[in-house]
């Protein structure tokens, strides 16, 4: 049975979400958050949100910085995700705490995490408040990726090989099974059209 909520508050009928760690820096102050309200919005110029609370430490240092990283990690990491995740930078200092290996970015003066399978090195490009969160849209003008792990001049993951940290929600991650993968494009969706018109 369908049930109906006026006016939600919190709501994450919509998850699971992948998981990107953010890293900004500040002076001397490097900083990791976990995030899943983040998305892409436009190839050309190659625009890229990510949505944080004004509440976090993050938040403070892209405003002064003006960048940011965004990585991508594998299942694998998953405690690295976690960790990042559930504490505050005010507290400790996470790259020392959690033994992160980092690498300096190469347009940023920002890091990135060098076990990550993708990073984006953002400049930030507009900020926008919506209700209780800030969305900061970062000009990617750089990104490091596994050269092993896509494919084509799209860069298409190999999902045999690629495992992302997705996030339901109530600190509980999971990752993809890549034996339920399935291509189902144009080309079926003509073959349907044309067996839906003989029809």
């Amino acid at each position: 049975m369908k049930k109906f909520i006026k006016a939600p508050t919190k709501f994450y009928f919509h998850y699971p979400f992948p998981v990107t760690v953010v890293i900004t820096k500040w002076e001397d102050k490097i900083n990791l958050m976990s995030a899943v309200w983040h998305t892409q919005l436009s190839f050309n110029p190659p625009l890229y949100g990510v949505s944080i609370s004004p509440k976090r430490l993050s938040h403070e240092m892209i405003l002064k910085s003006k960048q940011f990283t965004l990585n991508f990690l594998d299942y694998e990491l998953m405690e690295t995700v976690a960790f990042v995740g559930s504490t505050s930078g005010r507290d400790i200092d996470k790259v020392h705490v959690f033994d992160i290996p980092i690498e300096n970015g190469r347009l940023v003066d920002v890091p990135v995490l060098s076990e990550a399978y993708a990073a984006y090195e953002c400049e930030l490009h507009d900020v926008k408040e919506y209700g209780d969160h800030t969305l900061f849209v970062g000009k990617v003008v750089g990104v490091h990726y596994d050269e092993d792990l896509y494919y084509g001049e799209k860069f298409h993951p190999l999902v045999e090989k690629i495992f992302p940290v997705l996030y339901t929600g109530d600190e509980v991650y999971l990752t993809t099974d890549p034996s339920t993968k399935k291509r189902y494009g144009k080309e079926e969706v003509k073959e349907f059209l044309k067996r839906w018109e003989r029809e």
